[in-house]
């Protein structure tokens, strides 16, 4: 399966998060063909040095690990053209939609913990 991963699942795993932390480790333990874009690189920047209070040098061996062991995508035009039609009708948050419309694009499962995206599981896997 290729997993698209949302900052989220790995932020969770880094930081050893209660219950999702051990769900996103286990999870990305396994044998997937794991991507992300460079908007979740940019926001695991933030959320580890702003919120979870980590150094700025330690993050940024972690970006530079997931460069070197996932697949890194950037959003094009089109992307953002399918995520407009996508935030109309669904009203989701603008990254949300772009995020969705990569994964999408690059025939990839998104994989996330974001609460508004969430059915009933622990960890989204979605189309």
């Amino acid at each position: 399966m290729k997993a698209f991963v949302d900052t989220n699942v790995f932020v969770a795993s880094l930081t050893e998060e209660p219950t999702r932390g051990d769900v996103a480790t286990e999870f990305l333990n396994q044998k997937h063909d794991f991507c992300t874009s460079i908007l979740n690189l940019m926001e695991i920047r933030s959320v580890m040095t702003k919120k979870k209070r980590v150094e700025q040098d330690e993050v940024e061996d972690v970006i530079e690990d997931l460069h070197d062991e996932v697949d890194v995508y950037a959003p094009d035009i089109s992307d953002h053209i399918s995520a407009y039609g996508l935030q109309r009708d669904t009203l989701l948050y603008t990254v949300d939609c772009v995020l969705l419309a990569l994964a999408e694009d690059v025939g990839a499962t998104l994989v996330t913990f974001d609460a508004e995206l969430l059915d009933d599981d622990p960890l989204l896997l979605t189309n």
